[in-house]
């Protein structure tokens, strides 16, 4: 993102507490800021303040967050916290984005998510798989949770015939 972008610094507007840290590179202090372009509106992302001039340190808020816990300055519950507040603030703006291009109430045209292999998808096909993935996850953590109480009852019969 160049120093042009349209940006507008969101201490009172906070969607987590996370450390302002200062910048590995030139140990400069992080801020954060809310986008206000058009593609990111609300969009939370922090950037050293150096940023353009000797320092390439920008994350949005979710990549910060990883930076955070990969580098042992959010561990435990606050991690997790964290992780999971950013991943669903991502998901709230990516829906909002979603109607916002749905309703036609932008001039952008790009309405397509570039994948690694180079195809494309459109956001609505991205949000499908998302959900998917979700509800794979849920479907794992219940045949985890059966798994687990067939072991259990399995043990109290082992023991209970000996």
């Amino acid at each position: 993102m160049s120093l042009t972008s349209s940006s507008s610094s969101a201490v009172h507007r906070r969607a987590l507490a996370l450390p302002l840290i200062r910048c590995a590179g030139c140990k400069e202090k992080v801020r954060m800021f809310v986008s206000t372009t058009e593609k990111h509106d609300g969009w939370v992302f922090y950037k050293c303040q150096n940023h353009g001039v000797s320092c390439e340190f920008w994350r949005w808020e979710l990549e910060y967050v990883q930076y955070l816990v990969e580098n042992h300055y959010l561990v435990g519950d606050a991690a997790v916290d964290a992780i999971g507040a950013a991943e669903e603030r991502r998901e709230q703006l990516l829906n909002a984005q979603e109607l916002h291009y749905m309703n036609g109430s932008t001039s952008m045209s790009k309405k397509f998510v570039k994948r690694e292999s180079g195809n494309v998808m459109t956001r609505q096909q991205a949000a499908a798989l998302m959900k998917l993935g979700r509800e794979l996850v849920m479907l794992m953590k219940i045949l985890l949770a059966v798994v687990l109480m067939l072991g259990v009852g399995a043990l109290v019969l082992y023991m209970v015939k000996n």
